[in-house]
């Protein structure tokens, strides 16, 4: 068969362009939906972004296979047919039978929510791109891969516009409803161009595609000995991304416009490298990204800046250059059209290893995020392995050379440096889905002598060590805190005792003003916290009260006791879950307050601990409070040479008896934000962009 006349190029890239929006609106989407169901955890976006790469691969797998022993004409009317079955999988909107019961196997459950929501969709948009480029170049179109930097377009124009519109103005419910219907949309479309083509086919001819001569074309496109460079430039690229998200989301918070951050520099890379090879000079850039690496690593010592937006925008700008890199060099080592399945099944082979080595084997065998120098480090590897100095090298080259090789030495020694010996005394380390916690050692010769658990750079509770002071409290948690002002005021209305509930575990400093008649309860969603606060500190240990420890997410297990056992009934509820100064939207929306006080007695405290750096919480705990008629006073901890001044606990109580008692009316701060202003969150639509300090 050939086409009796030009074939339709012009909805050929509205098509592309259009499944490049989908396949990548629907990543951030599917990863915010289902991110409360697993505790708020940065890990949850990278496993998301495994699902979506090997999916892509699959995708092109099928690309690849189904047009070898096939004519275009039946290769299109088969995957008409398998359009019109994907229909079936809208709309996409997971189900809350999928929530999970418990905090085992996060990993595997949400590749299998995916895999169930958007599995089918997600599959035949990822082979918009090689067969319709395949299409077109049977067809005798001229570089159809210039239509490649159109879908990228597209992706990024999705990627974009999520946390700019459709995250800022639309409920999670409505965003899935609203995807289905675009990718209907999507489907007509494709359908539109698959029978225009066949429309314009001429019977009797044989296609170019089955010809000897094209198939021998093909073949040469497949075997010219650049699938090394294809596959490891594309995993390095992936690693890279993912790596570097995991990091910069661990440092500040699980924010979805920091997931969006890298992913839209990895897309504008391929954008620009596919649209003008020519743009991409390997010594310009080598030369920028020796730069970039070094400056990178040398800024996890103790010398680089410490402000976190500082840091992200160092990473950012090493990743940009790092994937400039690994696509250019891509890209000016394109195949002829007819070798274009089997390219894009390269590169989706090379994306999905990365993904798979930083989201399944990395967090067994690092004990750190070692895969980010991993990455970044064997992109400068594989830049000098393919620019190595000749006999013809030009001496700008040459140069460019010895300074990749010099900031790939130095961003080892800084890596090296950094995690070895500019680090205080490391006592334990444990990494899982959750992140990785540490046991850290400080002021070892003095009375200050301590353990402090860490995750992200925070502290996430610590105990001194000298067996007559370790019952001394942090600052956070002292006398004069506001949940220490709370608990004592408990116990002194009801000395029968009383109950406690706390989401957040670290190493359970409450538990020290227990006593015997007193009940704990923890809600703890990472097993490890409770294990390394059981091995290296003593408060469930020491404690005179009753203290029980639940593991799975804390506003989900409140859900599952209301349901099968009611209320708690508890005198205070404490949630304490924040990681780093970021507070984990689906602990702080409408919905989630109502359980809590479903949980609370008549009169009971909602205390809920407040970091107040990059975000301030402040005109949300105000809205939570008049959302549900309670008082809400704020209680700073006192600034003091050892003691922050960031960290502080709103008290939310129905109780005015407690508000009006002395000791909290001495202790009662103005609010940070020095606002009267409130906002309310819902889990259809809560955004972290809401709470930022901008001037940080």
């Amino acid at each position: 068969m050939a086409f009796s006349s030009s074939p339709p190029v012009g909805i050929a890239g509205l098509t592309m362009m259009l499944s490049g929006f989908l396949l990548f609106q629907v990543q951030p989407m599917m990863a915010r939906y289902v991110l409360p169901w697993f505790g708020g955890s940065a890990t949850t976006w990278t496993v998301c972004l495994l699902f979506f790469q090997v999916s892509l691969l699959l995708g092109y797998f099928y690309a690849y296979v189904f047009t070898k022993p096939l004519r275009p004409k039946a290769q299109i009317i088969i995957h008409l047919v398998f359009i019109v079955l994907s229909l079936f999988a809208l709309p996409i909107t997971p189900t809350e039978s999928l929530k999970p019961p418990d905090a085992d196997a996060p990993t595997l459950r949400i590749l299998a929510l995916l895999a169930i929501c958007v599995g089918l969709p997600y599959l035949v948009l990822s082979t918009t791109t090689p067969l319709v480029q395949n299409w077109l170049a049977s067809a005798g179109s001229v570089a159809p891969s210039r239509l490649f930097a159109l879908s990228n377009f597209g992706s990024m124009l999705g990627l974009i516009t999520y946390p700019a519109v459709v995250d800022l103005y639309l409920p999670t419910d409505s965003q899935t409803v609203w995807w289905s219907a675009a990718y209907v949309a999507y489907a007509g479309l494709m359908a539109l161009f698959g029978l225009l083509l066949l429309l314009k086919m001429q019977p009797g001819v044989v296609s170019v595609t089955t010809t000897p001569g094209s198939r021998s074309e093909s073949l040469a496109g497949e075997s010219t000995g650049y699938f090394g460079l294809w596959f490891a430039a594309s995993a390095l690229a992936s690693a890279s991304l993912l790596a570097t998200t995991n990091y910069i989301t661990s440092y500040v918070s699980t924010n979805p416009f920091l997931w969006i951050l890298p992913l839209s520099l990895y897309l504008l890379s391929f954008v620009i490298t596919f649209a003008r090879p020519s743009f991409y000079q390997p010594t310009l850039f080598g030369l920028l990204y020796a730069g970039a690496l070094a400056l990178n690593f040398f800024n996890t010592t103790d010398y680089g800046i410490d402000n976190a937006l500082g840091v992200i925008a160092i990473n950012l700008i090493c990743f940009g250059l790092c994937c400039m890199v690994c696509q250019g060099e891509i890209a000016q080592r394109q195949p002829p059209p007819q070798g274009l399945t089997f390219f894009y099944l390269t590169l989706a082979a090379g994306g999905a290893a990365g993904g798979v080595f930083v989201s399944l084997i990395a967090p067994v065998i690092f004990p750190d995020y070692w895969e980010l120098p991993f990455g970044l480090i064997g992109v400068g590897l594989l830049h000098l392995i393919l620019h190595s100095p000749n006999s013809k090298s030009k001496r700008m080259v040459s140069w460019a050379n010895a300074a990749t090789a010099g900031a790939v030495i130095a961003s080892l020694a800084f890596t090296l440096y950094a995690e070895f010996f500019d680090v205080d005394e490391l006592i334990a380390r444990d990494r899982n889905f959750y992140g990785v916690l540490k046991v850290e050692e400080f002021d070892a010769e003095t009375p200050n002598h301590r353990y402090a658990l860490m995750q992200a750079g925070e502290n996430q509770g610590e105990q001194l060590i000298d067996p007559k002071r370790r019952h001394i409290l942090s600052c956070d948690f002292g006398p004069t805190s506001g949940v220490g002002l709370a608990v004592d005021w408990l116990q002194r209305q009801q000395p029968e005792g009383v109950r406690i509930g706390v989401i957040g575990l670290g190493v359970g400093m409450l538990l020290t003003y227990g006593r015997p008649q007193d009940v704990f309860r923890y809600y703890e969603l990472n097993p490890s916290v409770t294990d390394f606060a059981r091995s290296y500190f003593h408060f469930l240990e020491d404690t005179k009260s009753a203290a029980q420890v639940v593991h799975g997410d804390g506003r989900l297990s409140l859900e599952r006791e209301f349901k099968l056992q009611g209320p708690r009934q508890f005198d205070m509820l404490h949630i304490d879950a924040f990681r780093g100064n970021a507070p984990p939207a689906h602990l702080m929306t409408k919905e989630a307050f109502e359980i809590y006080f479903k949980h609370l007695r008549a009169g009971g405290i909602l205390a809920v601990t407040s970091h107040v750096d990059y975000y301030d919480a402040s005109a949300l705990l105000r809205g939570m409070a008049e959302q549900f008629e309670a008082k809400i006073v704020w209680i700073p901890t006192l600034e003091t040479s050892s003691c922050r001044d960031n960290i502080g606990f709103a008290l939310i109580s129905r109780d005015k008896s407690l508000l009006d008692s002395e000791p909290l009316k001495r202790r009662a701060s103005a609010w940070p934000d020095g606002k009267t202003n409130s906002i309310v969150w819902t889990d259809q639509s809560s955004s972290l962009m809401s709470l930022m300090i901008w001037s940080k």
